[in-house]
């Protein structure tokens, strides 16, 4: 499987573009797993057996009524409007403050599945109750009967004021909640037992237990997925066999990680937590595979090397970045595909071919075959290693920065140099200059373009270009104007002198990105011009030095991996702020 690394870290104004790999389609492909689970099948097998706890497959857990309640009055306290904490303090009295309700405990709805050829889901809530007539009298302020079943112990009806009767079995500390009767018709595990871990490490969380899904559960989802996928891989009607492949590779590797997280994951969970106590708030997806499974074992080998550049991250610019991992077999060929189409379509595009001349009579080129020659020997290795970063203030021009990894990086160097000039021979809106300035083994080429839109310039300066060079290791590049090449030299030295003190910082994070929010606000405000609601409002909360920071990461457990990212305490401030806001411009009208 392909990890990524991503360390995000705003100080000033950056823009990252990272390589669009397979990490954006495999998170993706997770998410959905998550839908696709809920709707198709569930989290937890049916009862076999009457007296065996039945589990959930897929559960979602809000971890207790006082401690989300904790969690507002932290967030409305951070940003001084206690006014606010009382609204909603008096709208819990409306409903007799939940009374009934154990609030110190998780509640939820688990997803079991039904048996049979097709498996539906099959939702149950689950609330923890404390006194049982305390809390009848509060379904009844919401305009709800709860009444006991005739002659049956710990069962009751729960009689809306409109729409369909629900079911309640009473079993331990907690009232099950089903839309049938036969959804409680057996005998549940404890929420504790499920629900208690996920709710220590999250407060509201959606996790799939894959090891209780019933394996013909897991195969008929899988089998549903591959017949899909099997239609869209076939070749369409004048596809060029180049693309065809590229598409079909892309398709492959994302079901090989469907089925693994189906044959061999044992937990999928995406949770959402505030940690007053540093500040800040984290949204992670977790992904488990069963010890000692191929699945397993792709992932731990997937960050087996660590970074080049990881002395570049860097937490007190706008924006810096890392991505760093190895690719697996099906990754390596979509990435061969594709670029056996980009040196077809270069070829084609500088001799001035139509798109209807076949690849057999498109002539080769030395310089394209040097170029993805050596970008194709970079992918056979496997390992994807690169950074960016962004540099500046408000008020200056801005430079981006950044480098990949390459084998024979010196002849992709020539090639792409000698490709960009031919190419800027036919399109007058490109210009590129050779050897405009070096820096150690590295020689500078520099591309503009004549027809910039006036963002650019506004963020970059009036004769900003892009710039890159290769030495013996790496493609170096930078964007910017005169400021690029001396901030692009730093960066090598900072990296040099990492490499050669045995500076391993974050080595083991596929993917880093670290982000400023301020200073990207700063840069889309034009000069002159008053913030508009949402800037006035963020940089309002952001007003506390780092308070702006989004780190988002992904990192290697045991048997899995964790994707976080982590907002600093300025976000809590503005979802604190904008609540407020919008309940104080209602009370206005």
């Amino acid at each position: 499987m392909q990890l990524f690394t991503v360390q995000l870290s705003i100080a000033r104004p950056v823009s990252l573009s990272a390589p669009k790999l397979s990490l954006t389609h495999r998170l993706a492909t997770v998410l959905a797993l998550v839908a696709i689970i809920l709707v198709d099948g569930g989290t937890s097998s049916a009862q076999d057996d009457e007296d065996t706890p039945a589990h959930p497959v897929v559960t979602v857990c809000v971890a207790g009524v006082d401690n989300i309640m904790d969690h507002i009055g932290y967030v409305f306290g951070e940003v001084e409007r206690q006014e606010t904490m009382d609204l909603i303090g008096a709208g819990l009295a409306n409903v007799r403050d939940l009374e009934g309700l154990d609030r110190t405990k998780p509640a939820g709805v688990m997803i079991f599945v039904s048996e049979g050829l097709i498996p539906l889901p099959i939702p149950v809530g689950f609330l923890p109750v404390k006194d049982i007539g305390e809390l009848g009298q509060t379904f009844g302020t919401m305009g709800a009967q709860l009444n006991a079943v005739p002659g049956e112990e710990d069962r009751y009806e729960l009689i809306p004021r409109r729409g369909p009767t629900s079911f309640v079995v009473l079993q331990g500390d907690y009232a099950f909640i089903g839309q049938n009767e036969e959804s409680i018709n057996r005998t549940f595990a404890l929420p504790e037992e499920f629900a208690g871990p996920l709710a220590s490490r999250y407060d509201f969380c959606v996790s799939a237990n894959l090891r209780k899904t019933p394996k013909a559960v897991r195969d008929l989802i899988l089998m549903t997925i591959k017949n899909s996928a099997q239609a869209s891989m076939q070749r369409r009607d004048d596809e060029p066999e180049a693309a065809y492949n590229v598409r079909r590779s892309q398709s492959e590797g994302n079901l090989h990680f469907v089925e693994n997280v189906l044959r061999d994951g044992e937990e999928l969970t995406l949770g959402f937590k505030v940690d007053q106590t540093a500040k800040n708030a984290s949204l992670e997806l977790v992904v488990k595979a069963t010890p000692g499974s191929s699945f397993a074992r792709e992932l731990k080998d997937g960050i087996a090397k660590p970074s080049y550049f990881a002395s570049a991250i860097d937490e007190s610019i706008p924006l810096s970045g890392s991505i760093s991992f190895m690719m697996d077999k099906l990754g390596r060929k979509t990435m061969l595909d594709l670029f056996n189409l980009g040196e077809q379509e270069s070829n084609r595009g500088l001799a001035g071919l139509d798109r209807d001349v076949v690849v057999e009579d498109i002539p080769g080129q030395q310089a394209t075959q040097d170029l993805f020659d050596a970008l194709r020997e970079t992918i056979k290795e496997g390992h994807l290693d690169g950074f960016v970063q962004f540099f500046g203030e408000p008020g200056e021009k801005f430079v981006i920065v950044g480098g990949v990894k390459l084998k024979n990086s010196s002849a992709f160097g020539s090639g792409l140099s000698d490709v960009l000039e031919q190419a800027s021979r036919t399109d007058a809106n490109m210009d590129v200059e050779l050897g405009v300035d070096s820096y150690g083994d590295i020689v500078f080429h520099r591309l503009s373009s004549r027809n910039r839109d006036a963002g650019d310039k506004r963020m970059f300066g009036q004769e900003s270009a892009l710039y890159f060079g290769t030495d013996n290791q790496a493609l170096w590049f930078c964007v910017g104007g005169d400021a690029a090449i001396p901030t692009l030299r730093t960066a090598i030295d900072r990296i040099a002198a990492g490499n050669d003190t045995g500076l391993r910082r974050g080595e083991l994070a596929p993917f880093q990105v670290i982000v400023n929010l301020t200073e990207w606000i700063n840069i889309n405000q034009s000069d002159g011009d008053q913030p508009g609601r949402f800037a006035a409002l963020a940089l309002e909360a952001f007003d506390a030095n780092g308070s702006d920071v989004i780190r988002a990461d992904a990192r290697l457990l045991k048997n899995g991996f964790r994707v976080r990212i982590q907002f600093e305490n300025g976000f809590l401030r503005l979802i604190g702020l904008a609540i407020s806001g919008r309940i104080e411009r209602r009370q206005a009208l």
